[in-house]
């Protein structure tokens, strides 16, 4: 019998975490305390997060509060260090507003298969209102992420009527980390070593000294928050580890950051986003990707990302820096992924 730890990130959640928690606990073919844990850890919300939380704690659901945010990164690596310490088969990653229907986690954990090296399940996301109910008619969220050619990572069919599209189970590139389906061997596998340094991330986010040496680096901390998801996904593939997008398994999320809101959104969000994008692709880019992918995206988009934020978003100038602050380390992760394994080429262009 499959044995999980559902992981969730809080940080002033109070809207739709009790919904999360409950959907997340009805799951049909699993008993909360048996073979269902369910674990949030909150990133010091300033809300009142923490108190919905405490008040549905039972058995088979444990809560745990940072004194400081940790970041998307750092509080799930926590989580994934009580889940390696643990008996589970496989980690859900899930956000607290996203609102599993009945099955999706059987359907997502059949799905894991060691044999075919399929170490990550992502299901069918579909826009939810703030109680978790999906948006009707259907409106897509997710279908999988892909990378293209020009080394841009999409939701598949984000913003589209779900009119049975995405209705097929495939590989895909990777999953978002709104909810994503890690097998025990997999998690293992793509940890980061420990003798990738952290100082320089440490110098960015002094929080995250506080308990290093305890948490497995599942997540690259670096991203601290957006685009960690992308990065995961490329390192499972490097790694030989494949992506399963299983459309019976479905669930609603309520989607806050989309490309076309970038104007609307805090500065720190895109600065964080125009960071991560050259962290993600220092750490996982090759040639195996092919020369297109190198014009397109190394030289090119990269080209245009850097203009962007020179003559328009000078708000993201600090994420440049930062990016190159953190290169020496990142150009470490990708010569420790290169000594592991050969790069898999890139899906096709969707």
């Amino acid at each position: 019998m499959s044995k999980v730890l559902v992981h969730i990130v809080t940080w002033n959640s109070a809207e739709t975490i009790t919904p999360c928690v409950e959907r997340a606990c009805a799951q049909s073919g699993f008993t909360l305390g048996e073979n269902l844990h369910i674990r949030v850890t909150d990133n010091a919300s300033s809300d009142n997060s923490a108190k919905i939380v405490e008040a549905m704690a039972q058995p088979g659901i444990t809560f745990v509060r940072n004194a400081a945010n940790m970041g998307f990164c750092g509080a799930h690596n926590q989580g994934v260090e009580e889940f390696l310490r643990g008996d589970y088969n496989s980690l859900l990653i899930l956000n607290p507003d996203v609102g599993l229907q009945p099955g999706t986690l059987r359907s997502m954990t059949r799905r894991l298969d060691e044999k075919r090296a399929v170490g990550l399940v992502t299901p069918k996301l579909l826009r939810a209102l703030s109680s978790l109910e999906a948006i009707h008619p259907p409106v897509l969220d997710a279908a999988g992420m892909i990378l293209t050619r020009s080394l841009r990572h999409f939701d598949r069919g984000a913003g589209e009527w779900d009119k049975g599209q995405f209705e097929r189970g495939e590989f895909i590139f990777g999953g978002t980390g709104a909810c994503l389906l890690v097998s025990r061997a997999c998690v293992t596998a793509m940890c980061l070593p420990s003798a990738i340094p952290m100082e320089a991330v440490q110098g960015i986010y002094p929080q995250l000294t506080e308990g290093l040496s305890q948490r497995p680096q599942l997540f690259d901390e670096a991203f601290f928050a957006y685009r960690e998801d992308a990065d995961l996904s490329w390192r499972a593939r490097r790694l030989g580890w494949k992506c399963w997008y299983e459309p019976n398994a479905i669930a609603n999320h309520v989607r806050f950051v989309t490309p076309e809101r970038r104007k609307a959104l805090p500065e720190a969000i895109n600065s964080y986003s125009v960071r991560n994008r050259f962290l993600l692709q220092i750490n996982n880019w090759s040639w195996r990707d092919g020369i297109l992918s190198f014009f397109l995206g190394i030289i090119g988009r990269n080209a245009l990302v850097i203009a962007g934020v020179v003559f328009q978003e000078r708000s993201s100038l600090n994420g440049l820096r930062e990016a190159w602050t953190l290169t020496p380390r990142a150009r470490q992760i990708r010569q420790w992924l290169r000594a592991k394994r050969p790069s898999i080429p890139l899906p096709s262009i969707k």
